[in-house]
């Protein structure tokens, strides 16, 4: 009998889990899948009505729902991606029990759904969006999906941080919840940086997400440019929190199963 690798055992044990997972979270529950993504068509829809509301001059050269819906679908996806990834220990705890599981492999499973997720939730405002002819066409498709493959590296390494230090430190995983609801109003979604004036868009820029928001508008939309994308800055907010958690990990794996 051929004995399997390491790899091979990884992905047996990430595909039973992601089953699980998708059962756990749709299968019991009705409308399921629309409940998944009804966060972010919500969002769109409520700034996109008070836009209207307040002024009906929108964006020049591109529709404003269509801009709410790229920010909103990335920023979940990042959030989703960090705050299931801190929960992933605990709620599978019990299967440490089987040699096979490791910690990791939840992570992992977990962040596959989120992007899977959002792939259904993409999929359902495209189709919305060409059904009311909104101009969903992109300038750069190639740079759309870079940038959004490294926001969810960002989440993955964040997530995995946030995973190790919360299980141990509860007030962590407390913390980062809290952040969370702020963020989505500091991270350009609703707007554009140069929009800002120069003081708030100096701020603002500290935030690591703000440049992964602007790099999807600003490869997406024609009339939209990175102007203020530094990509060095998001280099180091992916390399560091990913280094930093993958460090934690190794030393606390041992001790994460028997606990």
């Amino acid at each position: 009998m051929t004995k399997r690798t390491s790899f091979a055992i990884f992905k047996s044990v990430v595909m039973a889990l992601f089953l699980r997972e998708v059962q756990t979270r749709f299968g019991t529950k009705k409308m399921g899948y629309f409940w998944a993504i009804f966060d972010a068509m919500l969002m769109v829809l409520i700034f996109a009505g008070l836009k209207s509301a307040i002024s009906e001059k929108s964006m020049p050269g591109l529709d404003f729902p269509v801009f709410l819906a790229t920010g909103f679908l990335a920023f979940f996806l990042w959030k989703n991606i960090v705050s299931r990834s801190m929960s992933a220990f605990s709620s599978n705890q019990g299967l440490f029990a089987y040699r096979q599981v490791k910690p990791f492999d939840t992570i992992v499973t977990r962040v596959l759904l989120e992007i899977l997720v959002s792939v259904m939730a993409t999929s359902v405002f495209i189709f919305i969006g060409c059904f009311f002819n909104f101009d969903i066409a992109m300038q750069d498709f190639n740079m759309v999906i870079l940038a959004v493959v490294w926001l969810c590296i960002f989440g993955f390494g964040l997530g995995i941080m946030s995973a190790v230090f919360s299980y141990f430190y509860e007030t962590f995983g407390k913390i980062m919840n809290i952040l969370m609801t702020p963020l989505l109003f500091v991270s350009a979604l609703m707007y554009t940086v140069d929009s800002l004036p120069p003081i708030l868009r100096k701020i603002i820029l500290y935030n690591p997400l703000v440049h992964f928001i602007e790099m999807i508008h600003g490869f997406y939309f024609h009339t939209l440019d990175t102007r203020y994308v530094d990509y060095e800055y998001m280099m180091y907010w992916t390399i560091v929190p990913l280094f930093i958690g993958l460090f934690f990990y190794t030393k606390s794996e041992k001790r994460i199963l028997s606990s």
